[in-house]
């Protein structure tokens, strides 16, 4: 008896071949009643490693099912599921809408003249070139100098310290933050870089830069970081306006996600899961009041 005989393999290949005639089904099925384009964009999401995993999960599932192995048909759902909630984008956007919500209606534009406007880091980093960029959160260097060109900040602080055990690079977040801003038009001398390896250090240090002066203060950070943020602040003693930079929800509407739309964001991806970790990371801090 050959190795294609033994029954392992044969249940594996009829397995894939269950798997792969739902997922023809699925594609011609959007191809001939949605488009081309979204059958193609379906694809492309199941050829991501992401996608390529969850496919070995669900061929997991169907195996173990098959072969009658209760214990590791559950464990194997479990899996798929856990791993189906967390990369998914319809999961990640609600996550996000929850957080970040609280700060939909703020206008930061529209606010009252600031004193100062402190500038959570995070927003730039260094690229190959050694030339500082905003990364994915660089909306709030774009937001800090919209405010200060608009005549809403007298005086910028870019906090943030680089953690030298977690790091082999010597900027700190601050510089990055304040070379980015210069080149974005700011003038350096309404710049001020101050130290904070991480937020709940650099509230407590502004609070006592603030206490008892009596000036209007805003702080920009992303608005997925603001609740936990603005609450550090608020514990610290720090009397801050929130000013929501970042937000990673799309505009609130009342129409429903197409179909397509809707079935492309169930495989799960990369971007998914880094967004519901940032969003874990985000109850993790206040859970443990950080």
């Amino acid at each position: 008896m050959t190795a294609a005989d033994t029954p392992l393999l044969k249940s594996l290949c009829k397995a894939t071949v269950v798997l792969l005639v739902a997922t023809v089904v699925l594609l011609a099925a959007l191809w001939l009643g949605v488009s081309r384009t979204a059958a193609e964009k379906v694809v492309t999401a199941l050829a991501m490693p992401c996608g390529l995993i969850w496919y070995a999960i669900t061929l997991l599932c169907i195996l173990c099912v098959q072969k009658g192995q209760k214990q590791l048909a559950v464990g194997s759902l479990l899996l798929w599921l856990g791993y189906f909630l967390l990369g998914n984008g319809l999961v990640a956007a609600r996550m996000v809408r929850l957080i970040e919500e609280p700060f939909s209606a703020t206008d930061p534009l529209t606010q009252q003249p600031f004193d100062t406007v402190i500038l959570l880091g995070g927003g730039a980093s260094t690229g190959m070139t050694g030339r500082h960029q905003g990364n994915g959160s660089g909306d709030r260097l774009i937001l800090t100098a919209q405010l200060y060109h608009a005549g809403l900040a007298k005086h910028i602080i870019c906090t943030g310290r680089r953690i030298a055990e977690m790091t082999n690079q010597d900027f700190d977040p601050a510089e990055r933050s304040r070379d980015v801003l210069v080149k974005l038009g700011v003038p350096d001398d309404v710049i001020e870089s101050f130290g904070g390896r991480t937020t709940s250090e650099e509230m407590m240090d502004l609070a006592k830069r603030f206490d008892g002066t009596g000036k209007r203060v805003g702080l920009v950070t992303s608005a997925w970081h603001l609740r936990r943020a603005t609450r550090l602040a608020q514990r610290s003693g720090l009397d801050a306006t929130p000013l929501p930079a970042d937000f990673m929800h799309p505009p609130l509407t009342d129409k429903p996600l197409p179909l397509a739309a809707r079935i492309e964001s169930l495989i799960p991806k990369g971007e998914c899961f880094q967004t519901n970790t940032r969003i874990a990371k985000e109850y993790l801090g206040a859970l443990v009041g950080r």
